[in-house]
């Protein structure tokens, strides 16, 4: 258990499932301890004999994709073992149609983001959000509140809509994994400095989330596109020039598609830097 802030170390999520929930207490866990987790269990199920818990977990997705994965993948183990033993997490069952504000300590998102800190991955509460929460969303917090308030607003599409955004749509895979903890340190380091132009960034970030919304809802596809493009802009002035979030490569095709008209907009999913 002692690696399980490892990102990189075997079944390293699965570990961070098992302490946030509180089949193993943290404080329990020592440097290069190599002992059973059967003690642990055996105690929160309240068993005078061993418990058995087994945990299958599969990923299609590469490692380092930018495709939220490890948040997807934590939300499903997280409500698998919760189920198991009777924990109920908020946010478990269906999400209702419209608005959900998520500012419960015991909702299944908040358990995602704390797993994500254990992790020492560095996630926000974004890729657990458009991971769990079906469908076209909007996710936002209230400026100036802590703990974090967070809520997200949901949008029903007609289905031929949706096909059409999806003949549009192409997903493809750089062949670069990364890990994004790497590229957000950088985003946080500026963003502690509270520059003009990191502010006016931030800005154009929260007012193209938005607009984007109302592209997808109104069928202008074009728009989208353009408001992608301004995405990638504004991704690339967050990380910073020397951040590694835009592999030659990657600018490269996007110049290329973008001077045959091929594409309308392109970025990179999650923190960037490959995927």
């Amino acid at each position: 258990m002692s690696d399980y802030n490892n990102p990189m170390a075997k079944c390293a999520l699965l570990k961070c499932a098992l302490i946030q929930l509180g089949l193993v207490p943290l404080g329990s866990i020592k440097d290069d301890d190599k002992s059973s987790i059967q003690p642990y269990l055996n105690t929160f199920c309240q068993a005078e004999t061993d418990v058995s818990l087994e945990i299958t977990s599969q990923s299609l997705l590469p490692t380092g994709s930018g495709m939220g994965s490890s948040s997807i993948l934590g939300g499903c183990v997280l409500a698998a073992i919760a189920k198991c033993v009777g924990i109920e997490l908020a946010g478990m069952s269906d999400m209702p149609a419209e608005e959900v504000e998520i500012n419960d300590s015991n909702s299944l998102i908040h358990a995602v983001l704390m797993l994500e800190q254990l992790l020492t991955t560095g996630g926000g509460w974004q890729d657990n959000i458009g991971g769990l929460v079906g469908g076209l969303k909007l996710g936002s917090s209230d400026a100036h509140v802590l703990p974090l308030q967070t809520k997200v607003q949901r949008f029903d599409l007609p289905p031929a809509l949706v096909e059409d955004l999806n003949r549009r749509l192409v997903l493809a895979f750089s062949g670069k994994p990364r890990l994004a903890k790497n590229i957000l340190q950088n985003v946080l380091r500026r963003w502690a400095r509270r520059s003009g132009e990191i502010m006016d960034t931030v800005e154009s970030l929260v007012t193209g989330a938005s607009n984007a919304i109302s592209s997808v809802k109104a069928g202008d596809f074009d728009t989208l596109g353009q408001v992608i493009d301004e995405y990638w802009r504004l991704k690339r002035a967050m990380a910073g020039a020397d951040s590694g979030v835009e592999p030659d490569s990657v600018r490269a095709l996007l110049d290329l598609l973008a001077a045959k008209k091929a594409i309308v907009g392109g970025t990179l999913c999650g923190a960037g830097g490959g995927g």
